[in-house]
Parts: C-alpha cells; sequence; structure tokens
C-alpha cells in the first residue's frame, strides 16, 4: 500500500493534467449539440444501428447511408464507434435522451483523449531530460486546441491518436528493453488499435516495421531472435485486428480495406453530383497540385490542424494561428540549425536506433501530409488539418528540440531560460482555455 502512494505521489501532477484534460473533453462534450462535429451524424448513425440490430453493419446499409454522398463510414473501421454503442446500451436503461446517447457515444473520444494524455506523458519523460522542455511538449500535443476538440466529439481520430502515442512509447520501450517479449507483445497491441482507427494513421504500420529491421540490424540481431520477435508482434497485432479485414473480405467479395465498395456504392446512391465519377476535383478541373496547394488548401489545413471547430466553421482570432505557427517556425529553424554542425553528425552514429528513430518521426509527418495531398488532388478536396493529425506527436517532438537547442544555446542565465519556458507554457494554457470558452460561447447564445 506505500508503494501505491509513494507512486501516487510521484505523479500527481501528471494525474492532476490527465483529469483537466478528462474534465475539458467531457465539458465539451457535454456542452455541444448534437451533430456538431464532421459528419458526425453519420458515425452515430452507425452506432445507433449496432444498438437497434445487436449486430455490426454492412457498410452499404441503407440506415447508415448517407443521403448525399450514398455511402457510410461503416465500410472504414468502426472500433470507436462499437465502443460507443456499448455505452448507448447502457444509457438506454435510464433515458431516451438522444443528447445524453450521444454523450455517451463521445465518450470514447473523451478516454481516448485523456489516455493519449498518459501516454504522451510518458513519451515527454524519456524523449525530454529537463522537466521544461518536457512540459511545452506535452503541452504542445494535448492542448493544441484541435486535439481537445477532437477528444469531444464522435470520430475515429481520438482513437488514432491515442493508437498512435502508444505506439511510439512501444518504439521507446522495445529500444531500451531490446525488444523484450513485454514490450514486442506492447508494440503488437498497439498496431492492432491503430489497425482499427483511421486510415491515414497507418504510415506507423509501416514504420514500426521499419524500426524492428534497423534496430535489428543495428544490433545484429540473429535471424531465429528475429523471426520469433517478428512473428509475436504480429500474431498479436492479427489477433487483435484480423477479424476485421476477414469480415470484410467475405462481405465485400475479397475487398478487405471496404474503400473499393465504399466508392461502388458511392456511385449508386449518391446524388448526382457527388458520385466518385462526377465530382469535381481539382485533378478533373486541369489544377495542377502546387497551385491546389497554394490557393487555399495549405492556409485551410494548417488553420484546422490548430484550431477550426464545428463543421469547419467556427473559427479563432488570428493572433492565435500567428502564435502557434510562430512556435513551429521557431522550433523548426532551431532543430534544423544543428544539421550544421559537424559534431552533431558524429552524434548521431554513436546512437544509430535514435536517428533511426528521428528518420521514422520525420516519415510519419510526410505520409498524412502526402495522403491528405492525393486525397484532395484525385478524390475529394478535403483541406482539413484532422486529416494530418497523424504528424502531431513527431512535429511537436521536432518543434520541442528546436525550441529546447535556440533557449539553452542563446540563453546562459537558467532563471531568465525557465521565465520564457514558464511563459511559453502559460501562452499554451491560456488559448486551450480561450478556445474552450470560445466553443462553448458559440452553442449557449
Amino acid at each position: 500500500m506505500g508503494k501505491f502512494f509513494k507512486i501516487l505521489n510521484k505523479n500527481k501532477w501528471a494525474i492532476i493534467f490527465v483529469a483537466f484534460l478528462l474534465c475539458i473533453s467531457f465539458t465539451l462534450a457535454v456542452i455541444q449539440p448534437n451533430n456538431v462535429g464532421p459528419d458526425e451524424h453519420m458515425k452515430m448513425d452507425i452506432c445507433r444501428y449496432i444498438v437497434e440490430n445487436g449486430k455490426l453493419p454492412h457498410g452499404g446499409e441503407e440506415a447508415i447511408r448517407d443521403k448525399l454522398w450514398g455511402n457510410s463510414y461503416g465500410f472504414t473501421p468502426i472500433l470507436s464507434y462499437m465502443i460507443g454503442s456499448i455505452f448507448i446500451m447502457i444509457a438506454k436503461n435510464f433515458t431516451s435522451d438522444i443528447h445524453i446517447y450521444y454523450v455517451c457515444a463521445r465518450l470514447v473520444s473523451v478516454i481516448c483523449y485523456a489516455f493519449m494524455g498518459v501516454f504522451v506523458i510518458k513519451i515527454g519523460r524519456k524523449l525530454f531530460e529537463n522537466k521544461l522542455y518536457r512540459s511545452i511538449f506535452v503541452l504542445l500535443v494535448t492542448i493544441l486546441p484541435q486535439v481537445i476538440f477532437l477528444g469531444s466529439y464522435i470520430n475515429n481520430d481520438s482513437i488514432a491518436l491515442l493508437s498512435i502515442s502508444m505506439i511510439i512509447y512501444a518504439w521507446i520501450i522495445a529500444k531500451e528493453k531490446k525488444f523484450s517479449i513485454k514490450s514486442c507483445i506492447f508494440l503488437g497491441i498497439s498496431i492492432g488499435i491503430c489497425t482499427l482507427s483511421y486510415y491515414n494513421a497507418y504510415g506507423y504500420i509501416l514504420t514500426s516495421i521499419m524500426f524492428f529491421i534497423a534496430y535489428s540490424i543495428i544490433n545484429k540481431i540473429g535471424i531465429k531472435e528475429f523471426f520469433k520477435k517478428g512473428i509475436i508482434i504480429s500474431v498479436v497485432t492479427l489477433a487483435i485486428c484480423g477479424w476485421w479485414f476477414v469480415r470484410n473480405g467475405i462481405i465485400y467479395n475479397g475487398d478487405i480495406l471496404g474503400m473499393k465498395t465504399c466508392d461502388e456504392y458511392g456511385e449508386m446512391y449518391a446524388i448526382d453530383d457527388l458520385k466518385p465519377s462526377k465530382i469535381q476535383t481539382p485533378q478533373r478541373e486541369g489544377q495542377n497540385i502546387i497551385s491546389m496547394l497554394t490557393h487555399g488548401w495549405l492556409q485551410s489545413t494548417a488553420k484546422s490542424f490548430i484550431a477550426v471547430f464545428g463543421a469547419m466553421d467556427v473559427v479563432v482570432p488570428v493572433y492565435i494561428y500567428f502564435i502557434y505557427l510562430g512556435i513551429f517556425a521557431f522550433g523548426f529553424i532551431g532543430y534544423i540549425s544543428k544539421y550544421y554542425k559537424l559534431k552533431y553528425y558524429k552524434e548521431l552514429k554513436e546512437d544509430k536506433v535514435n536517428l533511426v528513430m528521428e528518420i521514422i518521426f520525420a516519415i510519419n509527418m510526410v505520409i498524412p501530409f502526402l495522403l491528405s495531398v492525393y486525397y484532395s488532388y484525385t478524390s475529394d478536396y478535403q483541406a482539413q488539418g484532422r486529416y494530418i493529425m497523424p504528424m502531431l506527436i513527431p512535429l511537436m517532438y521536432f518543434v520541442t528540440k528546436g525550441v529546447e537547442r535556440i533557449l539553452d544555446k542563446i540563453i546562459k542565465n537558467e532563471t531568465l531560460k525557465k521565465v520564457i519556458q514558464t511563459i511559453i507554457m502559460i501562452i499554451l494554457f491560456v488559448i486551450a482555455i480561450l478556445c474552450g470558452v470560445i466553443i462553448v460561447t458559440t452553442y449557449n447564445k
């Protein structure tokens, strides 16, 4: 019992902070009206279908098909909606209030957001020695206004962010424990959850394989041990997510991802202008990708990565965007500047696994960005920050490392440095609270 209280006392500030995350996201989940988030009603339809029918829906079921688009979110992984339906089933014993049902379904995002906070704190403790830089990293990730909003309505993004935080922590632990059996199992669980979250997070599945192979080569892991640990990770992953793809293959005639079948239903049932073959895209309009990016896509995506709420219709004061973009630019300049030092390359050679991890972080920033660009250009123009949200943790890692480098290099007075670090944290907190107030006042006029 004494050990428990010792652990509790050691982590009291972390516990208080996670409780804060829970409170702010749950408050927003309760206050916001029904169908406030992007396509929230379509996701709620899946929850209600499961509750009413006691089974998972075919993605083309009329009950969950959108009248405009002709298809549904039932073709994509629906783990979060499955869990949300369980909460709704419990609530049905006490009330028939539809808003309560929405709140119950939103609880999945609330809980995932809080647990993501737990893993981000763990990641911060491993990647940053200085407590204040660690705190800046945690705040940049967890109280980015758009991330808070994602934690307050029905979506797959929150469970994707949770799984990503688990995967990154699993990489760190696997590196420390030399891919022990426990760390392999945890990585397999994390990848399994990621696979059942959102397709734009799948870069982390690929890079987990890359990290495992690179680690094994650098540390000269034997073939027998390599395959043994690789099989453990794979079996655990498939045990968690394999059923979904087997099910898809059966009901969608071999289409394990469901994407082709989703387009087929869109072609059959969407209104004429939104049929996949007719919807206007920059590609069909003869626009090149650079033109698409510079004529609104980059601006809209950047803004909604930071803070755009509701159905992409609630913005915040412009200075908030400039503050965040300023921090990002400041951090990147600081991080990139270290590559001009030959000494840093020598340090990298001495710790090749950390070099691999940083390269993989960079890859996981590029993949969701390119996927979002490709989707907007060829299929459906969606300049939304949530589609590049899988880059969140790597982005904030590089930004924080850059801020750390510049401040440590320029400011030698430790007291002044702590004052600046504290000011950065206060600014991030104030912005988060302000954005919460904006959401509350928007929907309670």
